[in-house]
């Protein structure tokens, strides 16, 4: 259970510095908006979600690694964790960026972390076979 625990714990925290990461990045760079100003452009909006659904895959391969035999279980929690955040911050950000952008990053949260999984379960079928 302290394995599943930190697993979790390591996918999102992979998913959220480098999500964070990119967005200082980008606003440094005159990219993105600061933090904290509205963001509406259609674009920019779809850059950040790729990148975070990109960062998502990448969060939840980490954990589904480091969970092992309860990577299933890993996978699917940051999938429901994900879903939720998009969508709570959707709401408490409301002026800042347009619904659709969470309500997407919210959707692509399966899809993401499954995908995730699915790599690092691949990535074992490969390393059994070569035993």
């Amino acid at each position: 259970m302290v394995r599943l625990i930190l697993s979790i714990v390591a996918g999102f925290i992979v998913t959220a510095v480098l999500s964070t990461g990119t967005d200082f990045a980008l606003e440094s760079a005159g990219i993105l908006p600061p933090y904290g100003q509205p963001l509406f452009d259609t674009g920019l909006l779809l850059l950040a979600t790729t990148y975070r659904a990109v960062y998502q895959v990448i969060g939840s391969y980490v954990a589904a690694r480091v969970a092992r035999e309860s990577a299933n279980a890993a996978v699917w929690t940051l999938a429901i964790l994900g879903a939720v955040i998009w969508l709570a911050g959707g709401l408490a950000m409301r002026d800042l960026a347009p619904l659709w952008y969470s309500v997407l990053g919210a959707v692509l949260s399966l899809p993401t972390t499954l995908l995730g999984g699915k790599l690092n379960a691949l990535k074992m079928e490969k390393t059994a076979v070569s035993k």
